[in-house]
């Protein structure tokens, strides 16, 4: 086995048991992209690699490469992000950025602004009282980042498409948008995380609509056809 010379930050995004004592996580990297490693007695309490293989934790890691896995060297975990699960609003929408991550980035291919966007987004996922106006910043900055952003022109009456984002016209495709909903949109895309509160009130189940607009756009631009969450969202 090779083992890397550094460390690498990583964000543990899914995990699958695998025989007995061992899991296989899937983790996003800052310096390697998306990776799977192999993590040896890691369902045995005593493992001390319990904790850095945790969905959602922010971890260190010295890896080693094997033929087909990666394996832990040596480990620290920075951030457990654990209070994500105490309410079930944001475990929901947090889960589904890191299935949107999962499903959307290349093996072994970096995109260290994407980690770092998800970095900050889970830690304000700890204690955030918007769960889905977070959801939807992620998922605009996210797309952006990987060349898909939407088109956003703000116009008095619109329909987006989702397929390109705004059109002048209405098709089997797109959805009807009013300009506020195209301010509040403009607002998160360019916005900071941090100032999402400041951000004009916007009610629930107009920000659930536009969600589920977004969501529709990933699955057909970035060729997914479903995600786990999607009889909870409906």
């Amino acid at each position: 086995m090779v083992t890397t010379n550094n460390y690498t930050l990583g964000i543990v995004l899914n995990e699958m048991e695998f025989g007995e004592s061992s899991k296989i996580i899937r983790v996003f990297t800052k310096e390697y992209g998306k990776i799977s490693i192999m993590v040896k007695g890691a369902m045995s309490p005593r493992s001390r690699n319990l904790s850095v293989s945790q969905v959602f934790g922010l971890n260190e890691y010295l890896l080693k490469k094997g033929q087909s896995f990666f394996y832990i060297s040596d480990s620290k975990i920075l951030e457990s992000n654990f209070k994500i699960r105490e309410n079930y609003d944001n475990l929901i929408y947090a889960s589904l950025l890191l299935e949107i991550i999962d499903k959307s980035s290349i093996n072994g291919e970096a995109n260290k602004k994407a980690f770092d966007l998800l970095r900050k987004t889970l830690k304000f996922f700890n204690f955030t009282k918007d769960p889905i106006g977070l959801a939807l910043a992620f998922e605009l900055k996210y797309l952006s980042f990987i060349g898909y952003r939407p088109k956003l022109d703000i116009k008095e009456k619109s329909y987006f498409s989702i397929r390109e984002g705004i059109i002048d016209f209405q098709d089997p495709y797109s959805y009807s948008l009013t300009r506020r909903d195209l301010i509040f949109l403009n607002s998160i895309l360019y916005g900071k995380l941090e100032d999402l509160e400041n951000i004009e009130d916007f009610e629930n189940s107009r920000k659930k609509y536009l969600h589920n607009i977004i969501i529709k756009y990933i699955k057909y631009n970035l060729d997914i056809s479903s995600f786990k969450s999607d009889k909870l969202f409906n």
